[in-house]
């Protein structure tokens, strides 16, 4: 039996409605409107969402730009603020972390980048093993969504060294 077009821009408009919330159903912390926005030039809020995570402390580069400097679990990491303007209104982070080591295959890393959606890894000119995510922040985020990248970076940091830095150990 056909579908009248009414009745089926209604089925398709009343299917949608469960899939707004499927985000929060599957983990991913969706911005709650009771809750201000952190912008990439509130350095200090997304220190402290970070010091939740281990060491976290912000330095400035010498092109003046911040960063914050951290230690996930005993594995350093760098939190870059891009796209700033005089050390200010920044539009994106980056995360970085890299390893002393040069035994690591291009095929290992081109693995990782297949099987590790929300970040990127690459061998440095030296041949050390890094990886980095990037997170644009033009609007700001919402302290939960900032937290849930932070629990995805930490995973990120204890699975790179076992799958691909020291996969032998």
């Amino acid at each position: 039996m056909p579908f009248s077009r009414a009745a089926l821009a209604a089925s398709l408009l009343f299917a949608a409605i469960p899939a707004a919330d499927a985000a929060g159903a599957i983990g991913i912390p969706v911005a709650d409107e009771t809750q201000s926005l952190i912008g990439a030039d509130d350095t200090e809020a997304i220190r402290a969402i970070a010091e939740g995570y281990g060491e976290a402390r912000i330095v400035e580069l010498d092109n003046g730009d911040p960063a914050i400097v951290g230690d996930i679990n005993g594995t350093a990491y760098q939190l870059f603020f891009l796209d700033c303007t005089d050390g200010k209104a920044c539009e994106a982070l980056n995360f970085y972390a890299v390893w002393d080591v040069q035994t690591v295959s291009v095929g290992t890393i081109n693995l990782w980048n297949r099987t590790a959606p929300l970040n990127k890894a690459y061998l440095t000119e030296e041949n050390r093993p890094v990886i980095e995510m990037s997170l644009p922040l033009a609007g700001g985020i919402a302290p939960g969504q900032l937290k849930y990248v932070l629990d995805q970076w930490t995973i990120a940091l204890a699975e790179f060294p076992r799958s691909v830095v020291y996969p032998e150990e």
